[in-house]
């Protein structure tokens, strides 16, 4: 979790509940306000739409919990806030309606007070990280894929890095429209992650930094063999998302980033591999991964996938 403070709302009628949870959260760096009514909550959200999490009790004087969690779903601008509800209810019904209404967790009092942080830190953790999330393929984004690769860089410093790049892919949006190109970025994901799941077991790692760019990560002895993979996929399917005339010709006509004419090859597929050593920084690794990409790129047309590796990443 991130050094920046989260804000809790904790709305209780009970304002020695409002009193426990500031003293138990406010040591972990928690900003804490207490409400003690369904209406101070609505007035609060219209001014504040986005703390970071509220506690809900499930029995107020003027609004009940169920209803004051059910409008804040509804609501466009707050409908993602995490919210854990704070019942005396034990019975199986009231406890399966608290998630049907949207509610993401729930908690008995009088509640343990480790439980409680627990349960906070995981909605917490698990918000941040869906917000790291690509949201058209689901795969870890950048602050993720970093993340996981400084701590493999700790934990087993011997593995191969590729980042993958599509080749003509903005021509092809251009001429078939952003639907379709969203078509091929969702394939790309599903292939790479079959080639991954192949040959690396468990082993493995796969993130979208955005656009048409992928990272996929696996032990040094698996890159070739799942790189081979991806690309000889790649190249067999993708005319298949081409009209007949480009399939025949190869190539589709458009204009540059120039506002040129020209045409365009069928989609290819271009992976720089870097192998990853001991006492290595996660800024050289980038820095080698394009360079690798930059030289790819250079090169005259091509009308197939490739990749190349290389292992002077330490140098």
């Amino acid at each position: 979790m991130s050094d920046e403070k989260k804000s809790i709302v904790v709305v209780d009628d009970d304002t020695n509940v409002g009193l426990l949870v500031s003293v138990i959260l406010k040591s972990l760096n928690y900003e804490i306000i207490t409400l003690t009514t369904g209406k101070e909550l609505l007035s609060f959200l219209i001014k504040n739409p986005k703390p970071s999490l509220i506690l809900l009790d499930l029995k107020l004087p003027d609004i009940d919990g169920y209803e004051l969690c059910k409008k804040i779903r509804e609501n466009h601008f707050m409908s993602d806030i995490p919210i854990i509800i704070l019942t005396g209810v034990s019975e199986v019904d009231a406890k399966i309606k608290t998630i049907e209404i949207g509610a993401d967790d729930y908690i008995n009092k009088p509640f343990d007070v480790r439980e409680l942080k627990v349960r906070i830190n995981r909605i917490l953790k698990r918000k941040e990280n869906d917000s790291s999330l690509n949201p058209l393929t689901k795969l870890p984004g950048g602050p993720l894929i970093e993340e996981y690769v400084k701590k493999r860089l700790e934990t087993n410093p011997h593995f191969s890095y590729a980042y993958i790049d599509i080749d003509n892919f903005k021509a092809y949006n251009d001429v078939y429209g952003y639907t379709k190109g969203d078509v091929i970025i969702k394939l790309l994901s599903k292939l790479l992650i079959d080639s991954l799941k192949k040959f690396s077991n468990d082993d493995y790692f796969i993130g979208h930094i955005g656009g048409d760019d992928f990272v996929i990560i696996t032990p040094m002895d698996k890159m070739t063999s799942v790189c081979e993979e991806i690309t000889k996929n790649f190249d067999k399917i993708i005319p298949d998302y081409y009209s007949e005339e480009h399939r025949k010709s190869g190539f589709i006509t458009t204009t540059d980033r120039m506002n040129n004419v020209k045409t365009f090859p069928l989609m290819t597929l271009s992976i720089a591999v870097v192998a990853v050593l001991k006492n290595t920084h996660y800024a050289k690794i980038i820095e080698k991964a394009f360079e690798i990409k930059r030289f790819l790129k250079s090169r005259p047309t091509k009308n197939k996938s490739i990749f190349h590796k290389d292992r002077r990443v330490n140098e």
